[in-house]
């Protein structure tokens, strides 16, 4: 028996039922999509958007270091070459308040934030600096600073050295005009490009007008961050800004872990 040549024409809506019968047995429907498309967003969220918010915080707390580095040599340029204390003691002056002037109204506001403040600081709620000035080690032989001593470019005035290097007189003139101290001088630097002058030092101590941790001679408090309280800012990196104004992130080991040599913390780059 021939078979009629005649296509069998489904019902439209049967027809629609295959249709979809068929795509949700090939593919996904559109619940099923919008749900993979929603778990795939938040595992993004959760393992990227970290790491994307901190490369941001890292970006801006670079930019902190890079206005105070600017801020410094204009406090230079506006004492005859000289770069700020790291501290004086006798009325509890730090670099902090000697380049806070030299910074732009947008950076200065109530308690001289934000410039002073890493945005990765756990502890910014509590005090208001993040940063610390690399410190000379004011002993007889780094006295007078120059290009012959390995350590930093902060002088630390306090009352030991102070009675040292100073006699009666001078010690009373320090009290009154601090200005009338001998601060290390850019000429002096021999490698600005690889001299450090402010790094990140994250302390509930470090505070702004206060002398406490407003200079550090070395890597190893850094290193004691991450390794003892475990305090990772920036993956464990910290971001350096050097006397020429350019700014690295490093770890502490890249930046010099070992007193002398030639790492950044000194500025003798002879050794």
């Amino acid at each position: 028996m021939r078979r009629s040549g005649k296509r069998r024409r489904l019902h439209p809506e049967k027809a629609r039922g295959n249709c979809f019968a068929f795509a949700g047995a090939r593919g996904f429907a559109r619940p099923d999509l919008a749900a993979t498309v929603g778990v795939a967003i938040i595992l993004l969220l959760f393992f990227g958007a970290g790491r994307v918010g901190e490369r941001g915080r890292t970006a801006r707390c670079a930019a902190n270091l890079a206005a105070l580095g600017r801020a410094t040599q204009s406090f230079a340029d506006d004492h005859e070459d000289a770069l700020p204390p790291a501290a004086i003691e006798p009325g509890s002056v730090a670099w902090d308040a000697q380049v806070a002037p030299y910074l732009p109204p947008n950076r200065v506001k109530k308690g001289m934030g934000p410039s002073f403040q890493c945005p990765s600081d756990p502890l910014a709620d509590a005090r208001a600096r993040s940063y610390a000035m690399s410190a000379h080690d004011m002993q007889p032989e780094n006295w007078p600073p120059g290009p012959d001593n390995v350590t930093g470019v902060g002088l630390v005035w306090n009352k030991e050295s102070m009675d040292r290097l100073l006699d009666e007189e001078h010690r009373k003139m320090a009290v009154s005009d601090p200005d009338s101290l001998a601060l290390m001088k850019r000429e002096s630097i021999s490698a600005p490009s690889g001299t450090l002058v402010l790094t990140e030092m994250i302390s509930a101590e470090n505070n702004l007008k206060e002398t406490a941790w407003a200079g550090i001679g070395g890597p190893g408090p850094q290193l004691d961050l991450l390794l003892k309280n475990h305090i990772r800012i920036h993956a464990g990196y910290f971001n350096y800004v050097m006397l020429d104004g350019h700014v690295e992130l490093q770890t502490p080991l890249q930046g010099g872990a070992t007193s002398g040599g030639l790492n950044i913390w000194n500025i003798n780059k002879a050794n």
